[in-house]
């Protein structure tokens, strides 16, 4: 038998027994609006929501320029502009993969059809609980992202199953899991936004963990996803890291008083630049790095737009230790 053909049937057995196990732990526990939250617990003054080694300016010449009270309100803006993104992403994750399922897009692969089926309900009850949060706190969504407008439009599959899509919403979604998880990561968070954050975590890695082996196990059904995705990923990444740092808004929104916020140029440019966010970023990339490398997404004839995004030293370390 083809040797091709070999190894494709052991990448959908791979497949579909990873996604067996997902809908199984699915149907297990799946999140709830209702009572995984402790909606009953008060407000209170002040609640903190983002650790403060997270917060944006934190480790730069500008966390002495605010008061405890400055921190506070930017640390509740900068939180509520990540959980504005997820309700706006998974709105489209919603519509889309709702599309492909009902266009036959998974027909041929029955597991994952069903798998989908627990997905979008799953991503539909993400939108909820955020929003439910934001009313919870007080706060206003914040608006849809131009680049999300068009998202699934503009990464549409060239094979035979979307697997751009998949790979891009895995990508966004796992960035942002990594942000989220470590944001909250601290006791004087408040208890509702970190049981938000961790519920929505934990239920996020399955479908993650489903996305990545999507890839993994199609990967060489399409040589133009493949080809893109190997070009544009270190690119893709290096945006959205940055984008996860802040929203430019959030200053506004907060209402620092020092003057140095207005010049939002030089905001950010100290803000991606300083140490002690590239440590930050170095230990959030590092489990997507060893998946790019493992999945075949890296490859070595384009290491040089890695190394131009920043990525460099930490594919050096990885492939050093790996090889």
């Amino acid at each position: 038998m083809n040797t091709a053909i070999v190894d494709m049937d052991k990448n959908i057995h791979r497949l579909n027994s990873v996604t067996g196990r997902l809908i199984s732990s699915s149907e297990k526990r799946s999140m709830s609006t209702l009572h995984d939250h402790p909606w009953e617990i008060p407000v209170g003054d002040a609640p903190i929501l983002r650790k403060t080694e997270r917060i944006s300016i934190y480790g730069t010449e500008y966390w002495e320029k605010t008061t405890e009270e400055e921190r506070i309100r930017l640390s509740q803006e900068e939180m509520v502009s990540w959980w504005s993104a997820f309700v706006h992403l998974e709105s489209l994750v919603v519509e889309y993969y709702m599309k492909e399922l009902n266009g036959g897009a998974f027909d041929d692969l029955p597991i994952i059809r069903d798998y989908m089926k627990h997905f979008i309900k799953e991503e539909l009850v993400h939108t909820l609980v955020f929003g439910k949060a934001l009313d919870y706190f007080g706060k206003d969504i914040y608006p849809m992202p131009d680049f999300l407008r068009s998202f699934y439009d503009d990464n549409a599959g060239t094979g035979k199953y979307p697997l751009m899509a998949v790979y891009l919403t895995m990508v966004i979604e796992w960035t942002a899991d990594e942000y989220q998880r470590l944001d909250a990561d601290a006791d004087y968070v408040h208890p509702m936004a970190k049981a938000v954050v961790q519920a929505h975590w934990r239920e996020e890695m399955r479908h993650i963990k489903w996305g990545q082996q999507m890839i993994k196990s199609l990967i060489d059904t399409d040589d133009e996803f493949k080809s893109h995705a190997q070009q544009l990923t270190p690119v893709y990444v290096r945006q959205l890291i940055d984008q996860g740092v802040t929203n430019v808004d959030c200053f506004d929104r907060a209402n620092l008083a020092d003057p140095a916020f207005q010049d939002k140029e030089r905001l950010l440019d100290a803000v991606l630049s300083s140490p002690h966010r590239q440590q930050l970023n170095d230990e959030m990339m590092k489990p997507l790095i060893h998946y790019f490398i493992s999945s075949g997404i890296y490859n070595p004839e384009y290491h040089d737009i890695w190394v131009m995004q920043g990525f460099g030293h930490l594919l050096d370390s990885m492939t050093n230790k790996e090889g």
